[in-house]
């Protein structure tokens, strides 16, 4: 009779609030029953955590503490496709007896190629001449660019992905650098790169790649005070957390020509409000 009943046991319900591939999707449809609900506003996750046993997310879903409550207890465990679990209340979910994990591996080598994409094409202004062209316009000159050999590449985060875009930016010729208070000198020199301070990095960077955690010390970290240290013409990219960022603080850099151009994949607040945002928009062609 024990054996039949374990047998027999209810499938745990996986409530997977951002889409996933396909594969991942018939993997969990083996062992529990899968509701796939995207786009769901939190009063509608709210209703429907309180019937989950785990949760899947990626980055645009916020885990807060009123989505625990409103679990009250059943939620086991919350899955986070992706590297980071900044948009999950640790602290509640310790409280609540919920387990968080995370996937540090899972796109790795896309962020990195992503970022080296980016810097490209802020090297060469990709963007606007293609904005100009399509515009009617014929500007060779106006959009030449600067070449990335021999430029100084300052990569601020040196885990995982800034591993990954140290290796690509060497072969492309830069001198690469690396801001990170936890990585190890062994790591860098296995890489061909030479740990700095962080105003070091400012001071000496003509790129920066941004790769770190949003965490209450990194947070809005490229601020009026670090624009002012960096050399005139920098360029940024960010493929990491929208909020090392100060917003305002870029577009003020960005009009003093202190930093000449910035590529970013994410922002603070995802979706940004587009409208009267300080750096959406600004370079139409």
């Amino acid at each position: 009779m024990a054996s039949a009943a374990a047998g027999g046991a209810a499938k745990p319900t996986v409530l997977v609030a951002e889409k996933l591939g396909g594969a991942g999707l018939e993997m969990l449809e083996k062992v529990a029953n899968v509701d796939c609900a995207y786009g769901m506003t939190p009063e509608q996750l709210y209703a429907k955590i309180a019937q989950s046993d785990a949760l899947i997310v990626r980055s645009a879903t916020k885990v807060t503490r009123q989505v625990f409550e409103a679990a009250k207890g059943k939620l086991k465990v919350v899955g986070r496709a992706g590297v980071g679990v900044d948009n999950v209340d640790l602290a509640a979910a310790t409280e609540y007896g919920c387990l968080v994990v995370n996937a540090p591996t899972a796109n790795t080598v896309a962020a990195a190629e992503h970022g080296i994409a980016l810097m490209c094409t802020l090297s060469r202004n990709v963007s606007q001449a293609d904005a100009s062209m399509k515009a009617g316009k014929w500007e060779r000159t106006k959009y030449v660019g600067v070449s990335l050999v021999d430029k100084t590449l300052c990569i601020m985060g040196f885990g995982k992905v800034g591993g990954e875009v140290a290796r690509r930016a060497r072969g492309l010729g830069m001198h690469v650098l690396a801001y990170d208070p936890y990585a190890s000198e062994e790591k860098a020199r296995a890489q061909g790169v030479r740990l700095v301070s962080f105003d070091e990095a400012l001071e000496l960077g003509d790129f920066f790649s941004l790769h770190m955690p949003l965490t209450p010390g990194t947070k809005k970290m490229f601020n009026d005070a670090a624009f002012a240290k960096m050399k005139k013409g920098a360029r940024i990219t960010n493929v990491a957390r929208g909020g090392v960022i100060d917003d305002d603080a870029l577009a003020r850099a960005l009009d003093a020509g202190i930093v000449a151009a910035a590529a970013l994949d994410v922002f603070e607040e995802e979706p940004p409000q587009f409208e009267g945002h300080p750096l959406i928009g600004r370079y139409t062609g």
